[in-house]
Parts: structure tokens; C-alpha cells; sequence
């Protein structure tokens, strides 16, 4: 299959139609940094008049990955679009930057800014870890240029911070890595693309959702019973270290359960451990939440648990990176072939970091 245009990768993605996307990976070198490059040079071909407005959850475009010493692809950004990063990922950018305003948010690399790029060259980002401060962060750059596309780049393997419904489109980007087989590969990827496709929970239940968690940025698990729609709340920094918290929320007539934040597989545990799940309406923000395997989706089904999701992601394109970790090409020449087999989703090998 040839590589697309530049205007066929904006039509197959649906960028003219977009407000905002999220590129996030399986793993660490997915090729995320790759597919933002990809789209940059697309969007810049196709002569598209809006302005991209970039940042990242933690950091990206760096020159040297810093856990591992491997060269990583830079990011390439042209004149006129603008990005939001830390104050010392500021130093480390080739082009010049306008600083437009500064966020007030922090990181552990300084204050986050917003910028605009004033010339052509390589930038860092380096953005905030949370997803209300990405919201923060997109109020400002649409104060710049209201109708930009707002695209948030992953770092590692977090897909979290991208969601809660931060934005409303997913690029997948996924890698052979240390897969142990072709098999296992196609069985992460698919698994994947199943949670990013769980469907929404009904509007009247997401409207009482809503309203409650904007009421209060610290409530983290949300009950509603079959009696007349009682709502329950629980409030906490994060569920992750509340161990046995579900059993002591959770009553037998409940027929809601809303988790808020990452969910990881204990959690999970936790909530099959409890009686009478079977309709269970078990609400998450959304499912780059999920950090969970198809073990568990499996207990979930068998338990009779209706999974849902508070804010929908629409996956537009998986990309697929045809290296190991170390580099080194996949020894499976017909696995591209078989990913698009077995997935409904577009797959693309984007080709070369290209800078």
C-alpha cells in the first residue's frame, strides 16, 4: 500500500473536522513523536490556514531519549503555529518563539508558556501532566487563535492525562516492541482498539455526571441507586491507594458506579469482589483511563457489568512502527497486513521520523 498524500492522511484522519486530538501509544517508542511529524508536514503541504497548537504530557522532541541514551526523533514545527511548553524546554527550541503568555502552571521543568513559533525549526514540549491543566492550556492558545487544532502528544506509555475528555480524537500509535509473537502483538492492539471504542453512557446519566464532578474537582467515585436516582459521592486525591474503598461505597442497590481517574487492574479486582453486579452500569471518563488487560474485560463480561464511558474518543488512525526497542526491524513482514486484517481502523506505516 503506498503512503498517503498529504491531503489523504488530513481526510483518512478527519483533521478539518477536529477541534482537538491526542496521539498515544501502547508503549514506550510507539512512534508517537513520528506520527505528530507526519501530520505536521501534512497539514503544512495541504497549505491548511489553521493554526496547530501543540503541547505534551510530560516531554517530548527531545533529542536523546533520557532513560535509555537512544536518538529520538525531533519535532518540526513551522512558522505561524503555537505550542505550549516549560520555560527550560524554551532553551532547548531552535526556532524562535514569541512568548505570548504564561499559564501559571508548573511542571519540573518550570512554568508552562504559550508560545507562538515565529520561524521554522525544531521545539521540545513539555506540558502539564493533569488534565485539567491540558484544558488550561487549550483555553490559552484558543485566547491566541480561537479556532485552532489542538493536538496533545503522549510521552511513554501514559495515555491517561489525554483523556477525561480533553479531546475528542485518538491517533493510535503502536509498536512491535518486545512483543513476544505476532500473536500477542495483534491480541495487544486489538485489545486496545476494543477499550477505545467502549460505548457512551446515556445522556441523561452523563449530564448528573458532569454537573457533580464540576462541582468538585476531588470527587472520585460517584453512586447512583435505583431509588429515585440518590447520588452518592467520595471524594479523594486519587482511588489508586484506596484499598477496599469499593466495598465499603458500594450498596447492593446501586445501579451506577462512576470511577474517576486511572483504573488500574486492582481496582478492577476490587469491584468483582462486590455482590449483585449483574446490569451494573460501571462508568468511566474514558477509556485511555484503562489500564487493564483482556483477562479482566473478560471477568467484566462474565460478571454481567455494563461498561461505559463518560466521554467518547473517536479513534481515527493507528500507526504502526515496524522496529523493535532496540531499533532493529520486525522479522514479521506480513504483520502490517494482518493488523489491518483484523482491525475496522484505519493502520499506516507513516515511514522515516522524517527529521
Amino acid at each position: 500500500m503506498r503512503k498517503p498524500s498529504a491531503a489523504e492522511l488530513i481526510e483518512l484522519t478527519g483533521l478539518d473536522d477536529l477541534n482537538s486530538l491526542a496521539i498515544i501509544g501502547l508503549s514506550k517508542n510507539a512512534g508517537k513523536t513520528t506520527s505528530l511529524n507526519h501530520l505536521i508536514r501534512a497539514w503544512t503541504e495541504a497549505k491548511r490556514e489553521r493554526a496547530l497548537a501543540l503541547t505534551s504530557v510530560g516531554r517530548d522532541g527531545e533529542a536523546e531519549d533520557l532513560v535509555s541514551g537512544i536518538c529520538k526523533p525531533r519535532i518540526y514545527l513551522t512558522k505561524g503555529h503555537l505550542l505550549a511548553t516549560s520555560v527550560a524546554s524554551l532553551k532547548r527550541c531552535d526556532t524562535l518563539i514569541d512568548i505570548r503568555e504564561l499559564s501559571g502552571i508548573r511542571s519540573a521543568l518550570g512554568e508552562i508558556v504559550i508560545g507562538r513559533s515565529l520561524s521554522d525549526g525544531y521545539v521540545e514540549l513539555a506540558g502539564p501532566a493533569v488534565a485539567s491543566e491540558l484544558k488550561q492550556c487549550e483555553k490559552l492558545l484558543r485566547a491566541e487563535e480561537p479556532d485552532c487544532l489542538f493536538i496533545v502528544d503522549g510521552a511513554l506509555s501514559r495515555r491517561s492525562p489525554a483523556g477525561g475528555g480533553v479531546t475528542e480524537a485518538v491517533v493510535l500509535a503502536v509498536s512491535y516492541g518486545q512483543s513476544a509473537s505476532a500473536s500477542v502483538f495483534l491480541e495487544r492492539v486489538e485489545h486496545a482498539v476494543k477499550l477505545l471504542n467502549l460505548p457512551v453512557v446515556a445522556a441523561t446519566d452523563a449530564e448528573l455526571i458532569k454537573a457533580e464532578i464540576e462541582r468538585d474537582e476531588m470527587l472520585r467515585l460517584l453512586a447512583l441507586d435505583n431509588d429515585g436516582n440518590q447520588v452518592r459521592g467520595f471524594r479523594a486525591e486519587s482511588l489508586l491507594g484506596e484499598k477496599g474503598r469499593l466495598a465499603e461505597f458500594y450498596r447492593l442497590n446501586d445501579r451506577l458506579l462512576f470511577l474517576r481517574g486511572a483504573i488500574t487492574e486492582r481496582i478492577m479486582a476490587d469491584l468483582l469482589k462486590l455482590s449483585n453486579l449483574e446490569g451494573l452500569k460501571v462508568v468511566v471518563e474514558d477509556a485511555s483511563r484503562l489500564f487493564i488487560g483482556r483477562k479482566t474485560i473478560r471477568q467484566i463480561d462474565a460478571a454481567g457489568i455494563d461498561l461505559k464511558v463518560l466521554y467518547p474518543l473517536s479513534l481515527r488512525l493507528i500507526t504502526f512502527n515496524p522496529h523493535m526497542s532496540d531499533g532493529s526491524p520486525v522479522d514479521h513482514p506480513g504483520i502490517l497486513d494482518e493488523l489491518r486484517r483484523v482491525l475496522t481502523v484505519p493502520v499506516l506505516d507513516l515511514g522515516a521520523a522524517l527529521v
